[in-house]
């Protein structure tokens, strides 16, 4: 049995009134989770025909995932999630990247007769993460040991202050890295869980905690304004913690938590691909607020045997850790990030600062840039307003985390373009600023000149 699996037991079979709980209607208790648990792994290793098979789970936000979970645990299987609202091509595509042995869905267990599947080694088991493809070469799944998870669970449960008594709210879906972080750390804890896949909890996360009483959330940055809408008499007055997991989280936005209620705020930093994350940072209502280019700090850079340091190069954000995956499962990203660096260091593709003791994340290097958990293609940006609207852009961000748009063209179409970006843009997409320019700086070719046009976004930020 991995050390994982010994640390559930001993957690999970203490009495409580309940473990999991999802949308108020099914509920697994403490003594049953292991039981279910051991019951489901039974049905899926014979339902695959091998003892350590690799499992599909497309179930929604449920007790029944938290089962299949806990069964993977529990029986050394090699696990990922997949969202089943998301699209049959979306699905489609990460299933055919993934290989698993078996699949196990809301229409029961079924076996995947792949010849890919069948000749391939079993896997070490654990979680895989599945990226989306946005890094090119299609997805890809880094899995993450259960004995690697196992050395995490606890210093992450430290930073984040769970325990027995704390109930963990959770409305994303298991295959959001984030969403499976907090919810190994609460299984590890003892922590109760309070899952929702309701749309409404979603967009009023503040009224889910509160209906049940939970003390812990985290809440994406593009989920503030919707939280401050909700109109909650105050956050519940134990929820003490609010973490950001690899994104930018400026002081703005820290600021705006603390005016929801919420009297503590933890910021943490780390990648799906390296178990949890390796820095965290915590801020209390009041707080002198010290920031970089208008980010807060990450912490100093340590969560048990993680480590987050500068890079060779002196900007971007690496990772160190003994516990670390190899590597990427189903091919390379062909030089983009996050990018191992020998057997125990990632490079994570994100731009960082020091500041004494403490790092700062300003945000993604190059033309991708993160903003509120998406990714924002700044080319693919400028080519859209392009083809939308017939005028040359060169969009960039700014080390504060603004989106700055230099305007090809006569000052009196901005407030027109200004109008009608949101039609054609993802909301967290839309610039924040437009700068008309007689004409954008070009190379000999006739192409922009980024670097000009870079010194342009700076002077106009």
């Amino acid at each position: 049995m991995n050390p994982l699996a010994e640390r559930i037991r001993s957690v999970r079979t203490r009495p409580r009134s309940h473990a999991v709980i999802a949308d108020r209607r099914t509920s697994v208790g403490a003594d049953g989770l292991v039981g279910a648990a051991e019951e489901l792994r039974l049905a899926l290793v014979a339902a695959a025909g091998r003892p350590q098979p690799l499992v599909a789970v497309s179930l929604p936000l449920s007790t029944d995932a938290v089962v299949a979970l806990v069964a993977a645990i529990l029986g050394d299987l090699s696990v990922c999630f997949v969202d089943p609202s998301a699209s049959e091509e979306h699905r489609r595509s990460l299933l055919q990247a993934l290989h698993p042995d078996v699949v196990l869905d809301r229409s029961g267990i079924r076996a995947v007769a792949s010849s890919s599947s069948s000749s391939r080694e079993p896997l070490e088991a654990g979680y895989v993460a599945m990226s989306s493809g946005s890094t090119g070469g299609g997805p890809k799944g880094v899995l993450s040991s259960w004995a690697g998870i196992d050395a995490f669970v606890p210093h992450g449960a430290a930073a984040l202050d769970l325990d027995a008594s704390s109930a963990w709210a959770e409305v994303s879906h298991l295959s959001y890295d984030l969403a499976m972080t907090n919810l190994l750390v609460a299984l590890a804890a003892g922590s109760s869980l309070h899952l929702s896949g309701s749309l409404g909890d979603r967009l009023r996360p503040l009224g889910f905690c509160a209906r049940v009483e939970a003390t812990h959330l985290r809440l994406a940055p593009r989920f503030i304004d919707l939280a401050a809408a909700e109109r909650v008499d105050g956050a519940p007055r134990s929820l003490r913690v609010w973490g950001s997991g690899g994104d930018r989280l400026s002081a703005a936005d820290a600021q705006r938590v603390f005016d929801l209620g919420v009297p503590t705020v933890v910021n943490t930093y780390g990648t799906s691909e390296t178990i949890g994350f390796a820095s965290a940072a915590r801020f209390e209502a009041g707080d002198d607020l010290p920031a970089v280019h208008g980010a807060v700090g990450i912490g100093r850079g340590a969560v048990g045997a993680w480590r987050t340091s500068m890079g060779s190069a002196g900007e971007m954000l690496a990772i160190e850790s003994p516990h670390l995956p190899g590597g990427y499962l189903f091919g390379s990203p062909s030089g983009e990030f996050p990018r191992w660096d020998g057997p125990e260091r990632v490079l994570t593709g994100d731009v960082g600062a020091r500041r004494g003791e403490e790092l700062f994340c300003l945000g993604r290097a190059g033309r991708r840039v993160k903003r509120s958990a998406s990714f924002v293609d700044l080319d693919a940006l400028d080519a859209e307003v392009k083809q939308a609207f017939g005028l040359a852009t060169f969009t960039a961000a700014t080390p504060e985390g603004a989106l700055v748009s230099l305007v090809e063209g006569p000052e009196a179409h901005l407030d027109d373009l200004r109008r009608r970006l949101p039609t054609v843009l993802r909301p967290d997409s839309v610039p924040d600023v437009l700068v008309p320019v007689a004409q954008l700086p070009r190379t000999g070719n006739g192409k922009i000149d980024h670097a000009a046009a870079q010194a342009l976004v700076s002077t106009a930020g």
